[in-house]
């Protein structure tokens, strides 16, 4: 039985990212092998040269690259994804308490970035070479200018410790308020869903600000493709025939104009997935949100490898998904491309 030629295509597209992801465990794993220290000494670095000896071989660290990349690959597919030395539990467990955060993190300001980032992109595009396009290409390069960690750490020294107008940063809720009942693992959707009110607005207040500081890397790449791609739409000959027809600007601009533009758009935003993940590790070590990022950081501080390479994996794994999705969109927004998949 022949599959018709889109699933073929769907499949063949997992089929490679299959491949690219092993190639991806093998360069991380061997990366945290390569670590000049490892956890032993990271952990005790009082111990004795025979102590650390005798806790390498119980950790299995006195094995050769090749075995402890097997073990490592064989609870991969056992779903445990190895045992983080550090914590002392399995990769996955750790993970399934950290992922809801990062992802809330990365939700929340995703969103701030396209909300932000795309109205001023398209004013830039719709007033090019005017007054509104200097002040739009000014601010951005303003923010894509400004490091990430400076002004987190400026803005809580500013906000909480001058002005106490926000929370202190210390993770996804304050002590003073017990978590939410689990349905989506996102602090601010399950205390609506439990009814507790107060205890959304005070996860929604500990979210604000580091959303505000990841949307922030966001904005600037969506201004300038939204800018560039919805600029060349406006010069094609469809929007000048819909002008000579006395259309609406707001129609030609906010419909034909931009859809033509949103396979760039849509591109971008793809590549932000995986650029939100890894910058995610910044934002929450300042704000000391207990998500992937911040695992992440600490398991290359102390040489614990398995973490290193789980997490180097998921991120992998979210920029394949990503850009797969990408790919499949493009059939609903351009008939050409869905054409061309068909075939």
């Amino acid at each position: 039985m022949r599959l018709p030629p889109f699933l073929t295509y769907v499949l063949r597209r997992l089929v490679i990212s299959t491949i690219v992801l092993f190639g991806v465990t093998i360069v991380a794993f061997s990366m945290a092998y390569l670590l000049p220290s490892d956890p032993v000494t990271s952990r005790y670095p009082d111990i004795t040269p025979e102590q650390r000896a005798e806790m390498r071989a119980q950790m299995g660290l006195d094995q050769p690259m090749i075995v402890q990349y097997l073990r490592y690959m064989e609870s991969v597919f056992a779903g445990e994804f190895g045992r983080s030395f550090g914590t002392g539990n399995a990769v996955a467990a750790d993970l399934a308490l950290r992922i809801p955060a990062t992802l809330e993190l990365a939700v929340y300001g995703i969103l701030f970035g396209v909300l932000v980032g795309l109205p001023l992109g398209i004013l830039a595009a719709v007033y090019r070479g005017k007054f509104v396009d200097s002040v739009v290409r000014v601010v951005n390069l303003a923010v894509e200018s400004v490091p990430a960690f400076w002004l987190g750490v400026i803005l809580v020294f500013t906000l909480y410790f001058q002005l106490r107008v926000v929370p202190s940063p210390i993770g996804r809720l304050s002590p003073i308020f017990t978590a939410p009942p689990t349905f989506t693992g996102f602090f601010t959707i399950d205390a609506l869903i439990a009814g507790r009110f107060d205890v959304a607005l005070a996860a929604l207040r500990q979210l604000m600000l580091p959303a505000f500081i990841l949307g922030l890397g966001i904005v600037s790449p969506i201004v300038r493709i939204t800018r560039a791609a919805l600029g060349e739409s406006l010069q094609e000959d469809y929007i000048t025939f819909g002008r000579a027809l006395g259309l609406r600007s707001r129609q030609l601009v906010l419909g034909d104009a931009l859809r033509g533009a949103l396979v760039p758009i849509v591109t971008t935003l793809g590549f932000i997935i995986g650029n939100v993940l890894a910058g995610a590790a910044v934002v929450e070590t300042v704000f000391a949100w207990p998500g992937l990022g911040r695992y992440a950081v600490t398991a290359i501080t102390t040489s614990d490898m398995a973490p290193v390479s789980t997490c180097i994996l998921l991120i992998a794994s979210c920029v394949a998904i990503a850009n797969l999705l990408v790919d499949l969109s493009y059939a609903l927004i351009d008939p050409r491309i869905r054409h061309e998949y068909a075939r």
